[in-house]
């Protein structure tokens, strides 16, 4: 509007005639038409089509007419009144003023409009345009906003500039979908983790990708992997980082329980396979050892008869000629027969204890590889443990303290021999622990359908990178001669045939507690 009146005052300042057309007219001195040009050359730059302009043009047209009429038929400019079809014919003039100058600005608009064919289609062809930039930026805003990963894009101050809804809620778990694509230079967010990695990221392009656990505002603990890259900005608008965050937290644990579940298996297959070897060895040497045992016994018989029989020759030979008994006197010395009698018969008790603990070993071997199948029976746990602390008591009670906290159990179905024996085994490993006098406590309780039962000591414990062999026959932490690693070996196979399964925790320095968990019945077994 303001346009248009400029143009209509600049040419009255010129005449007050109307603007007559001619034929020769080419508008392009006309400082009338040169409104239609700017506003052609405008309007076309803007998507506005032909059309809309002339309707425009017809409708201003239209309104400055009717603002004379309303102008002619109220108080004039000189305060008389005047009529619109007065005998001085003023209005149909003034009419024809304002009709030719919107001619004039039409025509100088259509001249202009269609100069440039190529501009004219480019420009018919821009609305089109427009909604399909405007569509793909609608389909990469809704791919972006629906990826699971959280995507950052971050500016060289390592302030947020846009970030997809899986990355806002990293920050908030409340924010709603859309309106945090766009942040002005005000309201941007300092990234809030990882800022020496960036930095390094920055001076080693090439080292992109990093693990790390993030402590999320609302307290969650994640563990992430984070890939970074330079901004591909074609435009050179934009310039950062863009850090892509997955959060592999279940990944990490998935891969932990498979790598559980791998060692638990290889250590499975590893203790059948003992088995299977201890069976044998035990075979092989309880034959041998059976006879060897047998023959000392003999021995030791026979020696006791020998040393009996010296024992009436020498009263015999107190009796004989002098010389005689010198001869047989120095023959003794020289031939060291006391000796010999006092030596043998330490020997043959050091023989027969060994071959004793030999024999002790191919029993254990033996229950380990079969676990000497007694029949199945409903017992109380309870009266197993005591049975076993009864018969560790004399290892027990030199060493530590018993504490009982045994709880009240239902009838368990086992094969009561192999349990106690297994029990055992951890009274006396518990004991062995201990070097001065400590505290042994033993624990029984019920937990839906299975029991579970502890032996906790406070002895020296276990270090940690001992605990993934504790329960491999032959393993031993003790020293030499006082253990021959097959107790925890043997509890182990014990439990794991009755569907159960054994736990240890153990600090160095403060002790360890084992824990055994067992199924109420052989047919919950897995």
């Amino acid at each position: 509007i303001a346009g248009l009146t400029d143009s209509i005052i600049a040419a009255l300042e010129i005449s007050p005639d109307p603007w007559e057309l001619r034929a020769d007219d080419t508008f392009t001195d006309d400082p009338i038409a040169a409104f239609g040009v700017l506003e052609a050359k405008q309007h076309r730059s803007r998507g506005i089509t032909l059309e809309i302009f002339m309707g425009l043009m017809k409708y201003y047209r239209q309104t400055y007419l009717d603002l004379m009429r309303i102008a002619f038929s109220t108080s004039g400019c000189y305060g008389e009144y005047l009529k619109w079809n007065d005998q001085n014919g003023r209005g149909v003039l003034y009419s024809r003023f304002i009709e030719r100058i919107f001619d004039r600005i039409e025509i100088a608009f259509c001249a202009e409009w269609s100069r440039n064919e190529t501009v004219n289609q480019g420009t018919e062809e821009l609305p089109t345009a427009n909604r399909q930039l405007a569509n793909e930026k609608n389909k990469f805003l809704t791919i972006f906003e629906s990826l699971p990963t959280a995507i950052f894009l971050l500016d060289d101050h390592d302030q947020i500039v846009h970030m997809n809804l899986a990355a806002a809620r990293m920050l908030n778990p409340s924010v709603a979908a859309g309106g945090h694509y766009y942040s002005t230079p005000d309201e941007q967010t300092p990234f809030p983790w990882m800022t020496k990695e960036l930095a390094h990221f920055r001076q080693y392009p090439e080292q992109n990708e990093v693990e790390s656990l993030l402590d999320l505002p609302n307290g969650e603990k994640r563990q992430v992997l984070t890939r970074f890259c330079t901004m591909q900005d074609i435009s050179f608008k934009f310039s950062g980082v863009v850090a892509i965050l997955q959060d592999i937290t279940e990944r990490k644990t998935a891969e932990r329980e498979l790598k559980k579940a791998q060692e638990l298996l290889i250590r499975q297959e590893k203790m059948a396979a003992l088995g299977q070897l201890a069976a044998g060895v035990a075979h092989e040497i309880n034959n041998p050892m059976g006879f060897v045992i047998c023959n000392l016994a003999t021995l030791k018989k026979y020696l006791d008869r020998l040393t009996g029989f010296i024992t009436i020759q020498n009263k015999v030979l107190t009796q004989v000629d002098e010389t005689l008994l010198e001869q047989v006197s120095n023959a003794r010395k020289y031939l060291k027969i006391d000796y010999i009698i006092e030596d043998v018969e330490q020997l043959l008790e050091e023989s027969l204890d060994g071959a004793n603990r030999v024999r002790h070993v191919v029993k254990r071997l033996n229950h380990f590889s079969q676990l000497d199948q007694d029949d199945l029976a409903l017992v109380n746990l309870n009266e197993i443990l005591e049975t076993s602390i009864q018969v560790a008591w004399n290892e027990i009670k030199h060493v530590a303290t018993l504490n009982r906290e045994l709880g009240d159990l239902p009838p368990l179905e086992c094969h009561p021999q192999q349990m106690n024996q297994a029990f055992l085994n951890l009274l006396l490993n518990a004991a062995q622990a201990l070097d001065d006098h400590g505290t042994i406590t033993v624990r029984s309780w019920q937990e839906d359908s299975r029991v579970s039962v502890s032996v906790k000591d406070n002895g020296k414990g276990i270090p940690a990178e001992l605990l993934p062999r504790l329960f491999e026959p032959f393993f031993t932490t003790k020293e030499v001669g006082q253990g021959t690693g097959l107790g925890l070996a043997t509890s182990y196979g014990i439990v794991k045939s009755h569907g159960g399964e054994i736990t240890v925790q153990s600090e160095p320095g403060k002790g360890s507690t084992f824990t055994v968990t067992l199924p109420l019945s052989q047919n919950q077994k897995e």
